[in-house]
């Protein structure tokens, strides 16, 4: 026990003046009497207060004393050590970042270790004190606002769940400060096994106090961990073939020897046996990868603390150049696929072999062996056949509406696109329109039996389309989708954590890699899906899917910090235990109050008997 105003101590010496009135002689008047035999008690009492006599046994002395002590030590505010949360409001901050993911607390996560203190120091709260609980991952989440409900902060630790993401404490940090200022002795208590703490930039631009109270619950035991830390891939100079790297790190005090299996879209790749040395790390090179490219899933073999940095992701685009035969004579078009160097555009010709093509182009007259041979089809005013067939002509036409989640349309806006004429056509059912004028569609696309066909009605010769910037975009757009490679590498391998930008119809049920399905909706035809948080496979419905990883060397180093990094400062650690002070005085004032009520009720029984 300590006291924050130790100088109210020297009231004590009040308890010399209580004892000095007790030795005093009193002044009595003299009296002559027959006998003493009834006045027995005036002698004793006489006695006593005989001056500076012995003092004799005085339950009033006694009582007086005590209540003395009882004030003085009120007045000094003392202080007795509690788990409980520090006197008046606080915030908790509970880590939830991959890190706390590590089975190392007897077979439990450190997350769960973590909302089991919280929870103790909950149950510690007063009627009058407050708290507030934060979760800090990749973004920070208030669980709950400043209160003294109690069961409804157990119920906000409760809905905390274990994230993949990596993560600091930065924002959670900032927020706690703002919600602590608003409250008089507030503190914040982080409950974190030190790697969520501030980043490096903004650590050392935060020195300043910020003026709360700050403390740091540790929890975590040790480090036996290996995981993956980065993976990429890069094309070769020859620009046939990509490479795949990783980088493994080991954070172990031991060597680790694992089994490394790399799979494209499923299928196994590579396998390997990797030995890493304690505290070191180990790199890979994969350069006997299929040209087409896919989804690159690189997995350890091993059973340490953190399962999430065990496998990761990473999208390949294809290597090789598109093959395009060309069936048109139109400057415009020859030159926005020149300057695109993913595609190797050739003419076609009465002696072409179009199976030899990933795609082709054409514009009016289609060759018959192109529709046979059921290749993707870029199709430009085309002639009729089974699958389109002119209906009716419109003079200025108006685009009115268009798909914005289509990847044809991806970056295309059709502003101010003038058009002296365009042929209507009635279509096949699966070909969709995806940009109208009125009723009537100007682009349509659609697949049949894993074909893929663009139909552009317009005769460009007719219109100020090929004028356009966005030419060379529509036509790179449109063999990209019929090509399937319409998905970007960032939008195919994500950091958990991390949104992701799709474009598929609204809405769109995505399933995460734990079998929960989210539907997600759209805005302007795209869609923002930022539940990320685990590591593992996303599939989209009606559209290719994407992958979350962790790759984050601070997560992966599971090593509990002895300290975090505030702007007060360097914050020490408590080893999974918390012990914080509380002001007892107004239970010392109770019992001092209680005393002088004994007290007097002594002396007036005493008085009346």
């Amino acid at each position: 026990m300590r006291f924050l105003s130790t100088g109210a101590l020297w009231w004590l010496a009040l308890s010399g003046i209580i004892i000095f009135f007790y030795l005093l002689k009193l002044r009595r008047k003299r009296r002559t009497v027959p006998s003493v035999l009834l006045w027995q008690r005036a002698l004793e009492e006489l006695e006593a207060n005989a001056p500076f006599r012995k003092l004799r046994r005085s339950l009033l002395l006694l009582l007086q004393l005590l209540a003395l002590a009882a004030m003085v030590l009120a007045l000094a505010r003392p202080l007795i050590a509690t788990r409980a949360l520090a006197a008046g409001s606080a915030v908790i901050i509970i880590d939830s970042t991959a890190s706390m993911s590590a089975r190392d607390e007897d077979s439990r996560t450190r997350l769960e270790r973590a909302k089991e203190l919280a929870r103790e120091m909950i149950e510690g709260l007063s009627d009058d004190d407050r708290a507030a609980v934060i979760e800090s991952s990749s973004r920070v989440t208030v669980r709950s606002p400043l209160t003294t409900d109690s069961s409804a902060l157990r119920s906000s630790i409760n809905d905390i769940i274990e994230t993949d993401a990596a993560g600091n404490l930065t924002d959670a940090l900032q927020l706690a400060e703002q919600i602590a200022k608003t409250e008089r002795d507030a503190a914040i208590v982080i409950i974190s096994d030190g790697g969520g703490t501030l980043a490096e930039a903004e650590s050392q631009a935060q020195q300043k106090s910020a003026g709360v109270a700050v403390r740091f619950v540790r929890v975590g035991q040790r480090s036996e961990n290996i995981g993956i830390v980065a993976m990429n891939s890069r094309t070769t100079q020859s620009l046939a073939r990509r490479e795949l790297f990783a980088s493994i790190a080991n954070f172990s005090d031991r060597d680790q020897i694992t089994g490394v299996e790399l799979r494209i879209d499923g299928n196994l790749i590579d396998a390997r046996t990797v030995s890493v040395g304690k505290n070191d790390r180990a790199s890979l090179i994969f350069d006997a990868l299929p040209q087409k490219g896919g989804l690159a899933e690189l997995r350890l073999a091993t059973d340490d603390d953190l399962a999430s940095d065990n496998i990761a992701f990473a999208y390949l685009p294809d290597a090789r150049r598109l093959r395009v035969g060309l069936a048109s004579e139109n400057p415009f078009l020859i030159r926005a696929l020149a300057v695109n160097t993913e595609i190797d555009a050739r003419r076609l010709d009465s002696n072409s072999d179009v199976n030899d093509l990933d795609c082709i182009v054409s514009e009016g007259s289609l060759r018959q062996d192109a529709i046979d041979s059921r290749k993707p089809l870029l199709a430009i005013n085309p002639q009729d056949t089974a699958l389109w067939q002119i209906a009716s002509t419109r003079e200025q036409p108006q685009i009115t509406s268009f798909d914005r989640s289509h990847p044809v349309n991806a970056y295309l806006s059709y502003a101010d696109l003038h058009i002296e004429s365009i042929s209507v056509r009635t279509t096949a059912t699966w070909l969709k329109p995806i940009a109208n004028i009125g009723n009537d569609a100007l682009l349509s696309a659609g697949e049949d039996a894993g074909r893929r066909i663009v139909m552009i009605s317009i005769d460009p010769a007719k219109s100020d389309l090929p004028l356009k910037v966005e030419f060379p975009i529509l036509i790179a757009n449109a063999i990209n989708w019929l090509a399937g490679r319409e998905h970007s590498t960032d939008d195919r391998a994500i950091r958990a954590g991390q949104s992701v930008t799709l474009r598929a119809p609204a809405p769109t049920v995505i399933t995460l890699p734990d079998g929960d399905a989210r539907e997600a909706s759209s805005h302007d035809g795209e869609t923002v899906f930022a539940d990320t948080l685990r590591v593992g496979l996303y599939q989209v419905k009606d559209s290719q899917p994407f992958a979350a990883s962790l790759l984050s060397e601070s997560e992966s180093d599971t090593a509990p910090r002895d300290s975090v990094r505030t702007r007060a400062g360097e914050v020490s650690g408590e080893a999974q235990t918390f012990h914080s002070e509380r002001e007892a005085w107004r239970w010392v004032a109770i019992v001092a109050l209680a005393l002088l009520a004994f007290e007097w009720w002594v002396y007036h029984r005493r008085i009346a008997s």
